[in-house]
């Protein structure tokens, strides 16, 4: 009989902990009362359980993330894998926001989710949790958002259906893999692609702040219980960076939009723009709405103006049409096919 491995499990609140009150759903249940509430989990892995906090996804904060990440590395020290149990509505923020901060990771990290209450009937609970219970003890690493029997890499999810149990899609990425029922199918081209993608961004992280402050990181996140000695980061489940600045000001383009909403990022002390642009990169240079003197006005004063698109899939091209050309003569970087989610982390953690 194959040993069970140790999986740790961080509950943040969201749907899946939820209970009915007077007003409204609110998070409720523990780690604890989740686990006993779906018993064939222990089947599946010795499950070492903690709560860190109870809330809404709605109510989640960038600062929470660092919190999350730092419990995650500190279980990967002791644990085979993790499953973080999150609200759905912010879910591909924090998904997108791990995958970044748990740099050079060995290990799988699964955040999942539920669309009703563990509690309730007919519940999506008790499958998305044994789904990544399964993922996060098959030893493929890697952050993952699994849902609905998907796995998607965890920058490339975003959530598609407020009620469907399919509430997350892969967004400008094949699926990673699937979990039926006869177990799991990974997709071993996505993953070589995607880890290959993640490695260079990790890179540019460790080039941009300094190999060495990196190494430190390494060291400190090592298991110092082992008797082996710390050469680097193959020596370690992963490297924490958990650096940001939530000072970004996200705008979504409209019909009307006024010049003055951009400049409110100079007058507030924003770092950053990111501008959801019309199509494959449309933003109005025309009068008497024209958004380029802005843009290039928030540039010669250091901030970083980068442009996504609000369309969910295909990303941008700037290089398309005039509108989206001339921002480009204006300054702005384009963030290609990540999510919006994805895009937002990557300009509070000033990877770009």
């Amino acid at each position: 009989m194959t040993q069970k491995k140790k999986i740790a499990f961080i509950a943040t609140g969201g749907t899946i902990a939820c209970v009915r009150s007077s007003e409204g759903l609110r998070p409720a249940f523990t780690e604890k009362e989740m686990i006993d509430l779906v018993p064939e989990l222990s089947d599946i892995a010795d499950i070492q359980g903690k709560l860190i906090m109870n809330v809404d996804s709605s109510n989640m904060q960038p600062e929470d993330w660092r919190a999350i990440a730092s419990e995650t590395a500190e279980a990967l020290k002791v644990c085979g894998g993790v499953v973080i149990s999150h609200g759905t509505d912010t879910m591909a923020y924090t998904s997108a926001a791990l995958t970044y901060m748990l740099t050079h990771l060995k290990k799988p990290v699964v955040i999942t989710g539920a669309q009703k209450s563990i509690g309730e009937k007919d519940s999506d609970a008790a499958k998305n949790l044994v789904d990544s219970f399964k993922v996060a003890s098959s030893g493929v690493p890697g952050v993952f958002v699994v849902f609905n029997g998907d796995i998607i890499i965890g920058d490339r999810a975003t959530k598609m259906k407020t009620v469907s149990f399919d509430a997350f899609a892969s967004v400008n990425a094949p699926l990673a893999g699937k979990i039926t029922e006869t177990g799991i199918e990974w997709d071993d081209g996505v993953l070589r692609l995607e880890s290959q993608r993640l490695e260079k961004i990790w890179d540019e992280m460790e080039q941009a702040k300094g190999a060495s402050r990196f190494m430190d990181i390494a060291k400190n996140s090592s298991d110092k219980s082992g008797d082996r000695d710390v050469k680097g980061l193959e020596e370690t489940p992963v490297v924490l960076n958990d650096t940001l600045d939530p000072r970004v000001l996200m705008v979504k383009l409209y019909p009307g939009i006024e010049p003055e909403v951009l400049l409110l990022a100079r007058e507030k002390g924003y770092h950053s723009v990111l501008i959801e642009s019309f199509g494959s990169g449309g933003v109005p240079f025309r009068e008497p709405r024209n958004l380029l003197p802005a843009i290039r006005e928030l540039i010669s004063c250091g901030i970083t103006v980068a442009v996504t698109t609000q369309v969910p899939f295909e990303g941008v091209n700037l290089a398309l049409y005039e509108v989206g050309v001339k921002a480009l003569e204006a300054g702005v970087i384009s963030m290609e096919d990540m999510t919006r989610e994805a895009a937002l982390v990557r300009l509070m953690m000033h990877i770009i």
